[in-house]
């Protein structure tokens, strides 16, 4: 993507796919459906017509503060600038392991999108749902095609469970492969570690102590998203991310963030005695 390509789409209003991928069709909460379901067209992030979710996987909830981080930063942007800000739209869609993606992710004038965010909490199913995803981006078929252009750029975010985030980068490796295969520009992954503590994570201040590595790393999604460029490329023009992240963390387009380490002994001792 260009920087007057980017520009231009960013002046129309940037149109962003939500992909989460579920871990199997075991419903969530009462009367939650499996299979692909798709979400609304808007400006903010959009779910199933279900209804919020009451329960929320960790991958909902990192799509949810990219999501946010976008439409705010897109906010922001276009003030500093004196112009008029223009949303994103999103679409948003749940896929689960071995069904197909809709026929077509279009919604209302979407006739496409500008870019992909995938995002997978990488436990038992998750590399099942990866899987289905990367057979439906390598299907050169023109229901595929149809589903995802060629060309669209896709990025992912995973939550793991392990510390080091070592459950989640043969899982984000398998994404990038198949998005490389199939054409599509690779933005970059950012998996988050102590993936079940995201629920009570998230209700903490954004940019307070607890959550800021985590939020930091979902913006350089944001920003690389914004600007048409890939995590590595971010590094090398501003060192993005480099500043909070040990080189150990560090692989080709990926950064992997974990809540405060305070954070995560409290909340783990709070879990032990029921609290």
């Amino acid at each position: 993507m260009t920087a007057a390509t980017k520009g231009a789409r960013e002046a129309a209003g940037l149109r962003v796919g939500l992909i989460e991928l579920g871990e199997g069709c075991e419903p969530r909460h009462p009367g939650q459906d499996c299979g692909s379901r798709r979400g609304g067209e808007g400006s903010g992030p959009q779910h199933s017509g279900e209804g919020p979710n009451p329960n929320p996987s960790p991958a909902a909830l990192l799509l949810d503060d990219f999501a946010g981080a976008l439409a705010a930063y897109t906010r922001i942007s276009a003030r500093q600038n004196g112009a008029a800000a223009v949303a994103p739209r999103f679409v948003r869609v749940r896929l689960e392991a071995g069904h197909r993606l809709p026929a077509t992710l279009e919604a209302g004038e979407i006739a496409g999108y500008d870019v992909v965010i995938c995002a997978a909490y990488c436990t038992t199913g998750a590399p099942d749902a990866v899987a289905t995803l990367c057979a439906a981006l390598q299907d050169g078929s023109a229901a595929a095609n149809d589903t995802i252009r060629p060309g669209t750029p896709i990025g992912m975010l995973a939550a793991g469970n392990a510390h080091d985030g070592s459950d989640a980068r043969e899982v984000v490796a398998q994404a990038a492969s198949a998005c490389q295969s199939a054409g599509h520009p690779w933005i970059g992954g950012v998996i988050v570690t102590d993936g079940a503590l995201l629920p009570r994570l998230m209700r903490a201040p954004r940019l307070g102590a607890w959550r800021r590595d985590v939020s930091e790393a979902v913006d350089c999604l944001v920003a690389g998203v914004r600007l048409g460029r890939s995590l590595d490329e971010l590094e090398d023009i501003m060192g993005a991310g480099a500043e909070n992240l040990d080189a150990k963390h560090r692989a080709p387009s990926v950064i992997v963030a974990s809540p405060h380490t305070l954070w995560r002994s409290v909340v783990s001792k709070c879990r032990r005695l029921g609290e």
